[in-house]
């Protein structure tokens, strides 16, 4: 329990599916909806698989909407979505695919009912700022297909404002009234895909403060994609209630700056004996990604209350950046120069 009165991490309600479609047309019958917002990348609409479940949907009678805009988790995709939400007359909202989607989709079913800007929100109920209007926070489903997106079924949404500084938003409303593991949406994401997936939702877990021991489900030689799906699940909860200095940083500097999000988490991870495994998974970042610097650290900083700061401190610090003054540069032999 925190100092708000809310109790955190509890995990959202979850079933598994062998196929996508019939088990969202059963959630929305279930609660008398008739024109769900899809929420997902460009992928919905432009593979077969995606169009694939867009047709199945309209062919069951849903008016969809399907938004494929959900590029990156900034305030400029949100605004999209909830201008689409509004102009279609939608019910509810559908995240469908990656992490950026279920957070854009978390973040857009927020705004539909609120009169405040995003940056003026509280960051949780009790906290300083707007207190979010959650009567009128339509229904939200989530249905995963990577472990990031899985690690992402909770009630935080990390959305970098209109300068693109992070600031997350916690609120119980937030929380999708269901997950649906559909194993046909699983299936369809590429191996390579899913395990740098699963890399970075281990990172994102670690930030969280998850021990390493539990990583492991994210980490290991999955027999089924669905495994670290499962494990991704399991770890939700514990990261719903987290701060996340390193991904404070890294999603600031991949919205203002064009950074790699997943390099700049690998970047500012702490040591670990799982460390060079992520980061083989992960890949090399994009020739033309900059690496965190101080502005960045210092932009990120100042979205923080306190706490958050002070662990964000020790994060800028540890990576041989000054998030409160100039920048600082490590020397040859790792001291700070």
């Amino acid at each position: 329990m925190t100092a708000c009165g809310y109790l955190w991490g509890v995990p959202a309600p979850t079933r598994l599916a062998p196929v996508a479609v019939p088990a969202v047309v059963e959630w929305c019958r279930s609660r008398r909806l008739r024109r769900p917002m899809l929420v997902g990348g460009r992928s919905l609409t432009a593979t077969p698989h995606g169009l694939g479940i867009v047709h199945g949907l309209e062919a069951e009678g849903l008016a969809v909407w399907a938004f494929d805009r959900a590029a990156s988790p900034s305030l400029v995709a949100v605004a999209d979505a909830v201008a689409g939400y509004s102009f279609e007359n939608c019910d509810c909202v559908i995240a469908i695919g990656g992490g950026v989607a279920m957070e854009v989709a978390r973040a857009a079913a927020l705004m539909t009912a609120q009169r405040s800007p995003y940056r003026e929100l509280a960051a949780e109920p009790g906290a300083e700022g707007k207190p979010v209007d959650a009567s009128g926070i339509p229904a939200l489903l989530a249905v995963p297909a990577t472990p990031a997106a899985a690690l992402a079924v909770g009630a935080a949404a990390w959305i970098a404002d209109d300068a693109g500084i992070a600031r997350p938003i916690r609120h119980p409303a937030l929380r999708p009234g269901e997950a649906i593991l559909a194993a046909d949406l699983i299936a369809a994401v590429p191996s390579a895909v899913g395990e740098r997936s699963a890399a970075l939702a281990a990172l994102i877990a670690a930030d969280a403060g998850v021990p390493d021991p539990e990583l492991a489900g994210l980490l290991a030689d999955a027999a089924a994609a669905a495994d670290p799906m499962r494990a991704a699940l399991g770890l939700a909860a514990a990261v719903e209630g987290a701060g996340g200095p390193r991904r404070r940083i890294a999603l600031t500097a991949a919205v203002a700056s064009g950074a790699d999000f997943a390099a700049t988490m690998a970047a500012l991870a702490a040591p670990a004996s799982w460390l060079d495994g992520v980061r083989a998974r992960l890949g090399p970042p994009p020739g033309d990604a900059p690496p965190p610097d101080a502005r960045m650290v210092r932009a990120a900083r100042s979205a923080c209350g306190p706490e958050d700061a002070a662990d964000l401190d020790g994060v800028a610090a540890a990576a041989g950046l000054d998030g409160t003054d100039a920048p600082r540069r490590r020397g040859r032999q790792g001291r700070v120069a």
